[in-house]
């Protein structure tokens, strides 16, 4: 593989904050029933990536990027400022409910002005050339966020953030949102759905949550006014694995993003499809992770050399810093010893005849706007 110059961005913020108690998606907070032990978003979710790139000696070949924490005033754009001062408030007085399924714990708004500083300075890192690319392992997740409320673990939108901050101060018209995590995200469509400077493209597990509600669209919902056919929605059946998504990325993303050109590309590095995910029902593996961002880093070295950011989003388990450490193999062209433990266990790696009629059908809607 290609050697490249990949930054990684990082803090111990990230590993010290805690959002509340609870099981997965559901808070202690009124509910007695709960066995509060194993909320969603915690701290493992980057130490133990951290802790496996230490091991391998990954780690020593990445460019650390030292996170410089955002203003409140960064946070405002595609956020109202009531959100973020709500968000202070609950913040500095023990935390508590921000949206549907989503809490901000005691310091919390903190953390996440140093996650989103963080995440600027690696776009700045992309930008200068001092990297090639870069990967910001960091909690909480901010995609789902919308403009006056958090979803789904996500309080912040940092992709909104950062591709605002790529049109503001690099004179960017076209930036390419790849998402490969496992659910639709509104609050990216609320920002971008009607232009066509942020090209938002994406597979998501469809079926599980309510049909067209803010984690799940379908495949007509593909943007409106100059930003028709830019919005690029791939819902993907329940128990589809890595073959399905290489399919949907070749056939799909690959062919939009060289016709799009893009100047930048973000990626939604969620990994909450992988086959042990606790919450979701997706069988990608490690290795498909890996040639998952194989694909994404040729389509910015085609289009764009080679600027890349990647912030971590979704994900669950022991498994998931597999995923992520093979995701930065991609990045920076650096192999090591570290296997995929999924390595001969039953798993449906194959295409279907549902998962084809779901690639298939995404390509028939968007026809009428690209050569697929």
């Amino acid at each position: 593989m290609t050697k490249r110059k990949t930054g990684l961005m990082y803090s111990d913020a990230f590993a010290g904050y805690k959002v509340c108690d609870g099981y997965l998606v559901l808070a202690k907070e009124g509910n007695p029933w709960i066995t509060a032990d194993d909320y969603y978003d915690t701290p493992e979710r980057v130490t133990q990536a951290y802790t496996m790139l230490q091991k391998s000696g990954l780690l020593g070949k990445l460019v650390p990027i030292a996170p410089q924490k955002a203003d409140k005033k960064e946070l405002v754009g595609f956020h109202s400022q009531e959100y973020i001062d709500k968000l202070d408030s609950l913040s500095q007085t023990g935390g508590g409910e921000v949206g549907e399924l989503c809490y901000i714990g005691p310091g919390g708004l903190d953390v996440i002005m140093e996650a989103v500083g963080g995440d600027l300075q690696a776009l700045d890192a992309v930008m200068s050339g001092e990297v090639d690319n870069a990967f910001c392992l960091q909690r909480p997740p901010g995609a789902h966020a919308e403009r006056d409320m958090g979803f789904g673990f996500c309080v912040v939108n940092t992709f909104n953030i950062l591709a605002q901050r790529a049109r503001e101060k690099y004179n960017l018209k076209r930036v390419m949102i790849i998402d490969f995590d496992n659910h639709y995200k509104k609050g990216i469509e609320d920002a971008w759905y009607d232009t066509d400077e942020v090209l938002y493209a994406e597979v998501h597990q469809s079926g599980q949550v309510a049909e067209n509600s803010a984690a799940d669209r379908n495949a007509d919902y593909i943007g409106t006014g100059n930003g028709k056919g830019y919005n690029v929605v791939i819902p993907m059946p329940s128990g589809a694995g890595d073959d399905a998504y290489i399919k949907a990325f070749e056939e799909i993303i690959v062919p939009v993003a060289d016709q799009y050109k893009p100047e930048l590309v973000i990626v939604v590095a969620g990994f909450a499809s992988n086959i042990f995910d606790p919450l979701c029902r997706q069988q990608l593996t490690a290795r498909g992770y890996k040639k998952l961002m194989e694909i994404i880093c040729g389509i910015a070295e085609r289009n764009c050399q080679g600027r890349l950011l990647a912030v971590l989003e979704g994900g669950k388990g022991n498994y998931m810093s597999f995923c992520i450490h093979k995701v930065l193999e991609a990045m920076s062209g650096e192999e090591t010893d570290v296997p995929d433990i999924t390595e001969g266990l039953i798993v449906r790696n194959y295409l279907t005849h549902d998962q084809r009629e779901a690639i298939d059908n995404v390509k028939q809607i968007l026809t009428p706007y690209w050569k697929l």
